[in-house]
């Protein structure tokens, strides 16, 4: 059976996002898988297709927001550069 990426896509990002919920309410010391999978209305093997522990979820979040900073970053630098000549 295929996997369709918007689905997946979707699921990752609520996941992610009741992950971001609960991390702004608390430590992340206190944050279980179950209270994820609950908040985000999946279960716990659901969540392990995506992400191996709760400190995943957090480093993946840590890099996709550098992936971005940078991408601005060198969009920036290349506005800059074409302005200067």
């Amino acid at each position: 059976m295929k996997k369709q990426p918007e689905i997946t896509e979707r699921t990752k990002a609520i996941l992610t996002d009741a992950f971001w919920q609960l991390y702004c309410q608390k430590d992340i010391h206190n944050i279980s898988v179950k209270e994820i999978t609950d908040k985000g209305g999946f279960n716990r093997s659901t969540f392990y297709q995506y992400f191996t522990d709760v400190y995943d979820v957090l480093n993946q979040i840590e890099d996709s927001l550098i992936d971005c900073v940078i991408s601005h970053v060198r969009e920036s630098l290349k506005l800059e550069i074409m302005i200067i000549f």
